[in-house]
C-alpha cells in the first residue's frame, strides 16, 4: 500500500483514553465543590487502617493517568508533524528537525540535538512526573470533618417531684440508681459526698490564669475544664447512641438550660449565726438568723442545727435557711467556724442564679466538657429557667448545711479542710504571679473571701450537675436537644491540586478538539510513521543513495548530516 495512504479511522480511538483523565477531573471537582466525604463504612475503615498500601496505590492511579496525558500529547505531536511531513513538499524537512519530532513522540530526551531543542525534549520527558504530582496531590485522601444534627437526650425538669430535701438518715435517702456509668441519687450532698469534698478541694488552680479540670461526678471518664454550671450531665450517660451512630465522632456540641450561680462573699462580724456551747459534752449548735430567713429580726431565732466535736475550734457550720423567706433566684450562705478555721468564721455570701442557656463543647477523645454560658442568642433568660418555682435552687443551696453536718467529726472538719487548702491554693497563684497591678488586692482578708467563694462555686456547680444527673439516670425525666456531631472523616484530594487536574484535562480535551477539526479528523494522515523503525528503514532504502552521498559529501558530521533535507 502507498506510504500516502490514509491510515483507518479506528487508529484514532487511542484519544477515548483522555475520557478516563477528564471524567475522574470532573468527579473530583463536584466532590470538591460538593464537600463529598468519605466517613464511615468499609471504604474509611480501609483508608484509616491502610494508610501506606493507600498512598501506594494513588500513586500508581497517578502513574497511570499521567502517562495517558503523556500518551495523547505525545500522539498529537506525532499527528500533526505527520501531516506536515507529507504534505508540505515546497519545504522539505531537515534530519535534526525530524529527530526533534521523533524525540517528542517518544518521549525522550535526545542528547545530539541542539541546545534549544534537547531542552524541549527534556522538558516533554519529564512532564509525566509533573502530571504525576499533580494527580497524586488530587487524589491523595486528606483527614477533614463533617457535621452531622443528632437528637440528644439532656435533662428535663418538668417534673422535680423528686428533687426535696431528704433527711440524712442513712435509711431515708432519697431515690437512687448505680450503673456502670455510676451512682446517682436525690442525695446529692451525702451520696456525692466525696467526689464534691474531692473537687471542691481543687477549686482554685495554683496558676492565676490557668483553667480548672475536674471530673465529672460519675464513672464516665470526663473532665470539666472551667466551670460545669451544672450542665453537661448528659455527656457520657445518654450520648451512647450518638457515639455508636457516629464512631469516628471526635466531638459535639448541643446547648442546655442551666443557672449561672453568682457567688460575693464578705466578712459580717455582726452576723447573728453563731456557734454555742449546749452544755453537753461535745455537743455544740449553729444557730441564728441569715439575712432571708423567715424570722431574720429575732436574734434567737432562725437556723438550728447540732454538730459534734471536742471543742468548737473543730467545727465549721454552714447555715442556709431552711424556710426562706421566699423562693427566690438570690440566697445567702454563711459560716460558723471555730479556731482551727478561723478565716471561714463570720464569712457570709450571697449566690445569685441566673437563668442562661449554655453551649456544651465535648471532646470525645480527650473526654473534655467545656461549657460557655451565652450560647442560645436572643434567648430570654425566662425560656433558660428550668425551674421558676425555685425549689430546685432551695434544695441545692441546703445541701451545703448538710455537708458541713456530716463532714464535721470529733477533732475537724473535712469541709474546712477543703475551704482552707482552697484558700492557700488561691495564695499560691497571688505569691506567684508575676504580673500583679496596683489594683489588685492581696490582702489577707480578700484572698480568704477569694478562696471561700471558689469552694462555693465548685460545690453549687458540682451540685446542680448532680441532680441533672439524677434527673437523667434515676428519674428518667428527660428533652431531646439536637447535638451537633462533628465526624472526622476523609476527602479525596486537596482543592490547588483538583484545580490543576482538572485544567489540565479540560485544556488537552479543548488541545484535542481544536486538532480535530483543524485537520478535519486528521484527514489526510499518511500511513508512514517516522515512529516505525520498518517504515523508516524501507523509506530510507528508497532514497538511500542520494542522502548517502549527501552525507559523505559533508564528512558524515553530525550537525552536517542533521541539515540534510528529505
Amino acid at each position: 500500500s502507498s506510504p500516502s495512504r490514509p491510515v483507518p479511522w479506528t487508529e484514532h480511538l487511542i484519544f477515548l483514553l483522555l475520557l478516563l483523565p477528564t471524567t475522574l477531573s470532573i468527579v473530583l471537582l463536584l466532590a470538591d465543590r460538593l464537600h463529598w466525604t468519605i466517613a464511615d463504612g468499609s471504604i474509611y475503615g480501609l483508608i484509616n487502617s491502610y494508610r501506606t498500601s493507600v498512598q501506594t496505590g494513588v500513586q500508581a492511579l497517578a502513574t497511570l493517568l499521567s502517562t495517558v496525558q503523556l500518551l495523547i500529547i505525545c500522539r498529537l505531536i506525532n499527528q500533526a508533524t505527520r501531516i506536515r511531513f507529507a504534505h508540505h513538499h515546497a519545504s522539505p524537512t531537515h534530519l535534526t528537525t525530524l529527530s526533534f519530532w521523533a524525540s517528542l513522540s517518544t518521549p525522550a530526551a535526545n542528547w545530539t540535538l541542539p541546545p534549544l531543542l534537547l531542552c524541549l525534549t527534556f522538558l516533554l520527558a519529564n512532564l509525566s512526573a509533573v502530571l504525576s504530582a499533580l494527580w497524586t496531590g488530587a487524589l491523595t485522601p486528606t483527614t477533614t470533618t463533617t457535621t452531622h444534627r443528632y437528637p440528644l437526650h439532656i435533662p428535663s425538669y418538668h417534673n422535680t417531684s423528686f428533687i426535696i430535701e431528704y433527711p440524712s438518715q442513712i435509711d431515708r435517702t432519697g431515690p437512687t440508681a448505680r450503673t456502670p456509668q455510676g451512682y446517682f441519687t436525690y442525695s446529692v450532698g451525702l451520696g456525692q459526698l466525696t467526689a464534691l469534698i474531692s473537687s471542691a478541694s481543687t477549686a482554685s488552680p495554683l496558676l492565676a490564669h490557668g483553667s480548672r479540670v475536674h471530673p465529672k461526678l460519675d464513672n464516665t471518664g470526663y473532665s470539666y475544664t472551667g466551670r460545669s454550671y451544672g450542665v453537661g450531665a448528659s455527656v457520657g450517660l445518654t450520648d451512647s447512641g450518638l457515639r455508636t451512630t457516629y464512631p469516628h465522632a471526635t466531638g459535639y456540641t448541643y446547648v442546655e438550660p442551666g443557672y449561672v450561680a453568682h457567688v460575693e462573699c464578705a466578712y459580717n462580724r455582726s452576723s447573728a449565726f453563731r456557734l454555742e456551747d449546749l452544755g453537753e459534752y461535745a455537743l455544740y449548735a449553729a444557730r441564728g438568723p441569715l439575712p432571708d430567713s423567715v424570722n431574720a429580726s429575732r436574734r434567737d431565732g432562725g437556723e438550728y442545727s447540732v454538730y459534734t466535736g471536742y471543742s468548737t475550734r473543730t467545727i465549721v457550720a454552714v447555715g442556709v435557711a431552711a424556710q426562706p423567706v421566699a423562693y427566690t433566684r438570690q440566697r445567702y450562705v454563711a459560716v460558723a467556724a471555730g479556731g482551727y478555721y478561723a478565716g471561714l468564721n463570720a464569712s457570709q455570701c450571697v449566690v445569685v442564679f441566673e437563668p442562661a442557656w449554655f453551649g456544651v463543647e465535648v471532646a470525645v477523645a480527650g473526654k473534655v466538657v467545656r461549657v460557655v454560658p451565652g450560647s442560645r442568642g436572643n434567648a430570654t433568660a425566662t425560656t433558660a429557667d428550668i425551674d421558676p418555682t425555685n425549689k430546685t435552687i432551695h434544695v441545692a443551696m441546703r445541701q451545703l448545711e448538710l455537708i458541713s453536718n456530716d463532714l464535721t467529726s470529733f477533732y475537724r472538719s473535712t469541709l474546712g479542710d477543703a475551704f482552707n487548702t482552697s484558700i492557700a491554693d488561691y495564695r499560691t497563684s497571688v505569691t506567684t504571679t508575676t504580673t500583679t497591678t496596683n489594683t489588685t488586692n492581696t490582702t489577707e482578708d480578700a484572698i480568704a473571701l477569694a478562696g471561700i467563694t471558689n469552694v462555693y462555686v465548685s460545690l453549687i456547680d458540682d451540685i446542680l450537675a448532680g441532680y441533672a444527673s439524677a434527673q437523667l439516670m434515676v428519674g428518667g425525666f428527660t428533652q431531646q436537644t439536637a447535638a451537633t456531631v462533628t465526624v472526622e472523616a476523609f476527602r479525596v484530594g486537596s482543592h490547588p491540586y483538583i484545580v490543576c487536574v482538572f485544567a489540565t484535562s479540560l485544556g488537552l480535551l479543548l488541545v484535542v478538539a481544536a486538532e480535530m477539526v483543524r485537520t478535519r479528523l486528521w484527514r489526510g494522515l499518511p500511513r508512514w510513521d517516522y515512529m516505525e523503525m520498518k517504515m523508516v528503514v524501507a523509506a530510507a532504502s528508497n532514497g538511500g543513495r542520494g542522502i548517502a552521498q549527501r552525507a559523505a559529501e559533508k564528512g558524515w558530521g553530525a550537525d552536517a548530516v542533521g541539515r540534510i533535507p528529505v
